[in-house]
């Protein structure tokens, strides 16, 4: 067998060796990246419990017309059994019921705390979210949303437990969408799971940030160190996750994939509330330091070139198909393996095959995304100018 590839490696053409270095090259570099950073989450021993030393947690949710959302979800969170947290709402200018609902709840529910915006104002969330900040009564925060469904008793119990351990001071969850049959609601789920899967295997491969305000557990005296939002506080799309990671660390942070700690969401979608995830992401990443960026640019520019180089292999280096197709597996059941692994933890159900379709495929529209969103920020910016 080593004669016979010794004698195909020696006729093989000047362009034949770029291909088929190149194809080793991708294949190396993906499989550093499954194995060295994704394979973190899916491997991740569960941490053992700590011993309570009297941590509690303030529950904040910003709502904006979202009065049937908040009658309709707040009082299960309420009627929670721990007596370990407070729920801190602040009504961002509704033009509904949303602070007459908060009102009524809040001479029923002692730790309700509730405030509010009085005007319209532009960055309106920003400031719903410095407000609850400044509002609540314990260091440890978790933004959660009006519309969430499931993680309950079990899920707060989860979190109050992470907020124990010395020298944490991020606790990442999981945060989703409720199954609905629809492409819209199959497409927004993978996206969000490809997107945190990504974000907890970053942290735990030493390169923090992430994607989602939702779920995400972390000390405000790291916020108000950092003098708040201020020069960002014109961004768009991304709110408190630019604080945090401008701060998170791996060292001070827990990855908490479990199902225990998912919430899960029902809202109506459209197009533009998977787009809008899209472009948050795209901003997120922007904010981060130049070597993350780096980082991240070599992670999906070796998905894009790999599907073009493996065709190019096979056809260019027939003689080579044993040794291309048997990278190609690995590849195939490290991805297959460690994506089905992860959710199941998280309890994840109904998009296995479009999570692998979905990694194969989007990262093309992806890029022209990318393309299209910049073109369409530099004129906006240009039309701003005038």
């Amino acid at each position: 067998m080593i004669q016979e590839f010794q004698h195909i490696f020696a006729d093989l053409t000047s362009p034949q060796w770029m291909v088929f270095i190149a194809f080793i090259a991708i294949a190396i570099v993906r499989l550093a990246f499954l194995f060295l950073v994704s394979a973190r989450v899916a491997f991740k021993k569960k941490t053992k419990p700590e011993n309570h030393s009297g941590e509690k947690i303030s529950l904040i949710i910003t709502a904006r017309n979202e009065e049937e959302n908040i009658r309709e979800n707040l009082p299960a969170i309420l009627e929670l059994k721990s007596k370990d947290y407070e729920v801190v709402a602040i009504d961002d200018f509704s033009q509904d019921g949303t602070l007459s609902v908060l009102g009524l709840l809040n001479q029923r529910y002692g730790h309700l705390k509730i405030s509010s915006l009085s005007q319209e104002t532009r960055f309106s969330v920003k400031l719903a979210q410095n407000i609850a900040l400044k509002s609540a009564s314990n260091n440890w925060v978790l933004f959660i949303p009006t519309a969430l469904q499931e993680g309950r008793e079990k899920w707060l119990q989860n979190f109050l437990q992470k907020i124990q351990s010395p020298g944490i001071n991020v606790v990442l969850g999981y945060s989703t969408l409720s199954y609905n049959k629809g492409f819209l609601n199959l497409l927004y789920r993978v996206e969000t799971f490809m997107q945190q899967m990504k974000s907890a295997a970053y942290i735990l491969g030493g390169i923090p940030f992430v994607y989602s305000e939702e779920n995400l557990a972390f000390t405000k005296e790291n916020y108000f160190n950092r003098g708040g939002f201020g020069k960002i506080i014109t961004e768009p799309y991304a709110n408190v996750e630019l604080i945090i990671n401008s701060f998170i660390r791996k060292k001070s942070t827990e990855v908490n994939f479990h199902k225990d700690s998912v919430i899960r969401k029902k809202i109506d979608l459209d197009k533009t509330e998977y787009t809008n995830l899209l472009r948050k992401s795209l901003r997120i990443e922007k904010y981060l330091p130049f070597w993350k960026r780096i980082i991240l640019w070599m992670d999906e520019s070796s998905k894009l070139v790999f599907i073009p180089i493996v065709a190019a292999s096979l056809v260019g280096c027939v003689d080579l198909w044993p040794l291309i197709t048997t990278l190609i597996g690995i590849n195939a059941i490290a991805q297959v393996l460690i994506i089905k692994i992860i959710l199941n933890r998280l309890n994840e159900r109904k998009i296995f095959i479009p999570s692998l379709v979905y990694g194969l495929l989007v990262p093309y529209y992806k890029l022209f995304f990318r393309w299209h969103f910049s073109r369409k920020s530099r004129k906006q910016k240009w039309r701003n100018v005038f």
